[in-house]
């Protein structure tokens, strides 16, 4: 470990629309977008290919055994980074699309069950729900750091679950933390998986990644299981969601919808790239191959670790 606080650097997301998700994040989540940005156009090559892509299709497809799977799926990706006060940006949002139609994959399955951000202390949490009833968001109100279907009346804060358009949940919720002036809420704070079978994604992340666990429900929630992990320093930084069926079979997880999450501050090493998107977060040196490493989960989930 290079220090006791590990912090979710970003989390990189497919979408089914692009544009449909950018409208989100900017009207009901209040952040800044840069962005879309098609992955074609980030290179030399790549822009040469665009140019087939783009002209005729037939053109693409007389090279196509010429050139790499990658730069392929680059033509057909568009991106968008997101931030809450155009600075530091914290989430990429994925778009492809399959080179034979040239359709939109669609998200599906139980991959990523959502984040939380910390709302800024001016926020107002009832103007809020007004605000987001009046914008016709899907919401709904819950008990802090669950999955939004827990309510309790003996809670005093409860927090705000907004689904996104491909049915995420993000929590946001009240907390004394720091952030930015001119910002609505904070970037990602912590994230909530789907897993299959809670117990290896803990001693993965306890193991591998150095994370030491919080709390767990254990059998007490019908149905559900939630496992905090914390790192040394006592943040909560990610929450494992296991579910069974009423015949006591875990769900398994699986689908399309998480490319992967970045930690910074783990001091680890994984493999030197795995089969997810990786894109340096910052607009001004926008470009892919960013040096990080990383881990692949008991679920297949991509961590990438920052360095």
């Amino acid at each position: 470990m290079s220090g006791d606080l590990i912090l979710l650097d970003h989390i990189a997301l497919h979408v089914t629309s692009l544009e449909r998700s950018i409208r989100f994040y900017k009207d009901i989540l209040q952040m800044e977008v840069f962005g879309p940005v098609n992955l074609g156009t980030l290179t030399a090559s790549g822009q040469i290919i665009n140019k087939a892509v783009s002209g005729r299709h037939v053109l693409l497809k007389g090279i196509i055994n010429s050139i790499s799977t990658r730069a392929i799926r680059d033509q057909y990706t568009d991106i968008a980074l997101i931030s809450p006060d155009g600075s530091g940006y914290c989430i990429l949002l994925i778009e492809e699309r399959t080179p034979e139609t040239n359709q939109t994959k669609s998200i599906d399955g139980l991959t990523i069950f959502g984040f939380s951000c910390n709302l800024a202390p001016s926020v107002d949490m009832d103007i809020l729900g007004w605000d987001l009833y009046q914008k016709e968001a899907t919401f709904e109100w819950g008990d802090p750091e669950s999955d939004g279907t827990l309510f309790s009346e003996n809670v005093i804060h409860h927090s705000l679950y907004v689904r996104d358009p491909d049915g995420r949940t993000i929590e946001l919720k009240t907390k004394d933390a720091p952030i930015s002036a001119v910002a609505f809420s904070s970037g990602p704070d912590t994230i909530t998986l789907h897993v299959t079978y809670p117990e290896k994604s803990r001693d993965f992340y306890t193991e591998k990644l150095d994370f030491s666990v919080d709390s767990d429900s254990g059998s007490s929630i019908p149905g559900k299981r939630y496992i905090w992990l914390k790192d040394k320093s006592g943040k909560k930084c990610i929450l494992l969601l296991g579910r069974t069926t009423p015949d006591g079979n875990p769900v398994k997880t699986g689908g399309y919808g998480l490319d992967h999450f970045a930690l910074k501050g783990t001091g680890i090493k994984g493999e030197k790239s795995g089969v997810c998107l990786d894109i340096r977060m910052n607009p001004d040196c926008l470009s892919e191959k960013t040096g990080s490493s990383y881990l692949g989960d008991p679920d297949g989930y991509w961590v990438e670790c920052c360095q």
